[in-house]
């Protein structure tokens, strides 16, 4: 029988690269020992005076037996035992390295040979810091443990250059959201506009695990960053100071209808007829004629331009058309009117760098789409404006399309307003937070815009690698680890971080709790309207 000595699993120095990669490293650790997938670990190279990062992304046993079949022999235990000749062998992914001024670098070299491996401890990420920006969502991950004294924080100047959050139900895409706006609250650095049709942003409400959940209105603190434009019932509203949300009929333009109906052929092409009529004149004109004896040359009524357009459509898709006018206002009518707009207004406080909510509970999936083609059409205009006028640099806006693949497809056509922003948002400063369950189903044009990606946990294989071909970082060599992602988990590559970071997403409720414990606080109701 072999006599073997068993290893200290508890000493460090024992592990040692024995890798020959650049683009991978490799080692040996003791049997016993417990690492996990995502666990970074520090590459000293005493040779060169460098410090590597690798993060771990596999893990196999393996030995240094000459026989293949060592481990399915009779009474294997007995004639081998699990000595130092027994190990588990660890892929690691290079992250970069620390140069002895403190400046980190991306692998473009690699460690000596049996350089010492070791687990870093938070102060060996001090130079993180630096690379950080003002957006916090969390703290650093390493396997199974987390770094507290690591802050992960997005910077706020990418964001025009679009962002992409991706995770499938239950595992926290909602309260990623919720501590993103309230970092954009504390920070103030650009606008965030969130429609919500569920009203959960406001005062919270359920997870979907059928917890209860706070809202943006409980990180008091931070109130003066927040501006609501609710249907609420006046109750409600001014209770919390909200306002009401309104939409005029000028805001409105005959696209939008696209979002809200299938239209053939010929009913796209009076779409596209009208596309550049003010809504109110289109509104009126369907409104006040009957189309059953309209005809272009007689017509005496307030809109002879748009009869001389539509003059060569039939009576039946213009017919079709006016139905579908009436549905959309009445469908709207808690919010759409004549004259009076919230557009100025909500202008106004995202170019204050405030989160703009819109707070529309109980409406259907056709009136979000259809007030969030209208908001995101007016930013646009602003910002092309700007742009004309020769200002240094325009407001930056960031707007949030929850369920994006319903507006960002391959194929769709209905949505040009939301691709025109995905594609020529950037240079005038409007960028997209692109939120979905399916990635694989957002058109790949759109998702090569995206510089920053929020990665919480995709179990399709087709979705993590279409987000792998997309992201700007290589995150091929996480798949493994973004698919055993656990809920407030998340993977995020962005730039300005040197690497992929595995982060643990703060919980909204402690994390207000604790922004809230800053100077300056209030009770959520301090100031509110108490007497009705």
């Amino acid at each position: 029988m072999t006599s073997l000595i068993d290893i200290d699993g508890d000493d460090a120095s024992k592990y040692r690269l024995i890798g020959d990669r650049v683009l991978s490293y490799r080692f040996a650790v003791p049997h016993d020992e417990e690492l996990f997938l995502g666990d970074i670990l520090k590459i000293t190279d005493q040779v060169k005076g460098l410090t590597f990062f690798a993060k771990v992304s596999d893990l196999l046993h393996d030995c240094n037996f000459s026989d293949p079949n060592w481990d399915t022999r009779p009474h294997t235990e007995h004639f081998y035992g699990m000595g130092e000749d027994v190990f588990i062998l660890v892929e690691a992914m290079p992250l970069g390295y620390v140069t002895e001024d403190g400046a980190f670098r991306k692998p473009r070299t690699i460690p000596a040979k049996f350089s010492r491996v070791e687990r870093p401890g938070s102060h060996d990420f001090a130079f993180l810091a630096q690379v950080m920006g003002e957006i916090e969502v969390g703290v650093m991950k390493t396997g199974q443990g987390v770094l507290k004294d690591v802050k992960v924080a997005l910077h706020a100047a990418v964001m025009r250059q679009h962002m992409g959050v991706f995770a499938t139900t239950g595992m926290g895409k909602s309260n990623f959201m919720k501590v993103f706006c309230a970092s954009c609250m504390q920070a103030r650095e650009f606008g965030l506009l969130i429609v919500d049709p569920h009203g959960e942003y406001v005062a919270g409400g359920r997870s979907s695990i059928g917890k209860d959940t706070q809202g943006l209105l409980h990180y008091q603190a931070g109130r003066d960053g927040l501006s609501v434009f609710s249907i609420r019932q006046e109750q409600f509203r001014n209770k919390y100071r909200l306002d009401q949300l309104h939409l005029d009929y000028d805001d409105f333009r005959a696209p939008d209808l696209l979002l809200l109906y299938e239209h053939s052929p010929p009913q796209r092409e009076v779409v596209e007829m009208l596309e550049s009529t003010p809504g109110s004149e289109v509104i009126d004109f369907f409104q006040n004629t009957d189309f059953a004896t309209f005809d272009a040359e007689t017509y005496n009524g307030r809109h002879p331009r748009i009869a001389r357009d539509l003059k060569n459509f039939s009576p039946s898709t213009l017919s079709v058309m006016q139905r579908r006018i009436a549905g959309m206002m009445n469908r709207n009518r808690g919010f759409l009117r004549p004259k009076g707009s919230s557009i100025p207004d909500i202008l106004k406080a995202l170019h204050q760098n405030k989160v703009v909510l819109i707070d529309i509970p109980g409406m259907s999936e056709q009136s979000e789409l259809f007030v969030l083609s209208i908001i995101t059409r007016m930013i646009m205009r602003s910002h092309q404006g700007e742009d004309a006028g020769g200002e240094e640099e325009p407001k930056q806006v960031l707007i949030t399309i929850e369920e994006a693949q319903r507006v960002l497809g391959s194929g769709l056509g209905s949505t040009r307003v939301f691709r025109e922003a995905a594609m020529e948002g950037r240079k005038f400063g409007v960028g997209l937070c692109v939120v979905t369950q399916q990635p694989k189903n957002i058109d790949a044009r759109v998702l090569a815009q995206l510089n920053t990606f929020v990665v919480m946990g995709l179990s399709d294989r087709g979705d993590r690698e279409i987000i792998a071909s997309s992201a700007k970082q290589d995150l091929s060599r996480l798949d493994t680890e973004i698919q055993t992602l656990e809920a407030g988990e998340a993977v995020i590559s962005t730039i300005g971080i040197p690497f992929p970071v595995s982060t643990r997403i703060h919980l909204f409720e402690e994390y207000v709790l604790d922004l809230n414990r800053k100077p300056g606080a209030r009770p959520i109701d301090d100031g509110l309207d108490t007497t009705f």
